[in-house]
């Protein structure tokens, strides 16, 4: 048994320890490539003026995140406001922010529901759309900017792939969207609870895409990455890079998607390496490259985990449903 224990404690461990592994390869790759003087010059040679202008766009993008969420509650029947939805949003960006594996995202579907009077079962089915109309978005994003930018030194193959992951990937999505009703009621029927939790959350997916609103969260989900494309396309501009949309759309796409790569917390490492290989792309050098990812990775992770905390520490409510637990009972045997 004891072996068992140690087993288990040990398989606990292993996604931290991969993920930290992971960072530190991606960072020694980069440091390896680069002279850190150099790029300590590039980073104080940035005009900070554009810094201002990049984190307003990244703030519509939240904005418009927030919006999109509650838009998908509201469709599902929930009576929740925009702003009801920010503390909980932004306290779960703040999480995933410092926690490992994305914890930030299974407190959303789990905990903070109860604060704004939203089931679990559709505050989970909102949270999985939400992130594969997003991963949906980035692929389109990402085609879009490989094939509208004739000067990156991308292979064909690469841009072909893009376009082909864009297109199958975005029909396969709006079909599973649209027989979303019909699957559910096909789920209801079987007895295992497992099938009928999923039956529910098929059922949400189906109220979240009716044809206005899939339009409507669709198009909230354009305006969620142009916003955040705005915060890349500022920062090319503060460090004298080709700054043009698909540039900003390549960097942008290519470093939110390598956040989906196991890594310590906050993304360190893969969303770097993804950056610096967007810039070297573009025809930058090393030092510029790191010092861009560094700028762009501090931009996106400082303003969101500050907001996030700042949302936790105002609304404690939203951590009703722990608090209101039952706690464990404790054993009533006596002995004879």
């Amino acid at each position: 048994m004891a072996d068992g224990v140690r087993r288990h404690a040990y398989m606990r461990w292993l996604p931290f320890v991969l993920g930290l592994a992971v960072s530190l390869a991606c960072l020694t790759f980069i440091v390896r490539k680069i002279d850190l003087e150099a790029a300590r010059q590039a980073l104080l040679q940035f005009e900070w003026r554009y810094l201002m202008f990049g984190v307003a766009c990244l703030a519509f993008g939240y904005a418009m995140r927030i919006l999109r969420w509650a838009k998908m509650l509201q469709a599902a029947g929930s009576h929740v406001s925009f702003r009801q939805c920010i503390a909980p949003f932004l306290g779960s960006i703040a999480m995933n922010n410092v926690l490992p594996l994305r914890l930030g995202d299974v407190v959303r579907a789990l905990v903070f529901p109860a604060s704004i009077g939203v089931p679990r079962t559709l505050s989970t089915a909102s949270l999985v759309m939400e992130r594969l109309v997003d991963l949906m978005t980035l692929v389109m994003c990402l085609a879009l900017s490989l094939s509208l930018d004739t000067r990156l030194a991308a292979p064909q193959w690469l841009k072909d792939t893009a376009v082909t992951l864009a297109i199958f990937g975005c029909a396969a999505l709006l079909l599973g969207f649209v027989f979303s009703g019909a699957i559910a009621s096909r789920l209801r029927q079987h007895r295992l609870r497992g099938l009928r939790a999923l039956a529910q959350l098929m059922e949400a997916f189906d109220a979240m895409t009716r044809p206005n609103t899939l339009v409507a969260l669709i198009s909230l989900s354009l305006l969620v990455w142009l916003g955040e494309a705005g915060l890349f396309y500022f920062l090319l501009l503060g460090f004298g890079l080709p700054a043009v949309p698909a540039a900003a759309l390549l960097i942008m796409s290519i470093a939110t998607l390598a956040t989906l790569v196991p890594s310590s917390p906050g993304y360190v490492g893969p969303f770097h390496l993804a950056a610096f290989t967007g810039i070297s792309l573009l025809g930058g050098t090393g030092e510029q490259a790191a010092s861009f990812a560094v700028l762009s990775h501090l931009a996106l992770w400082l303003p969101t985990t500050l907001a996030g905390a700042l949302a936790v520490a105002t609304t404690p409510r939203m951590f009703r449903s722990l608090r209101n637990a039952p706690a464990p009972q404790e054993s009533t045997n006596t002995e004879s």
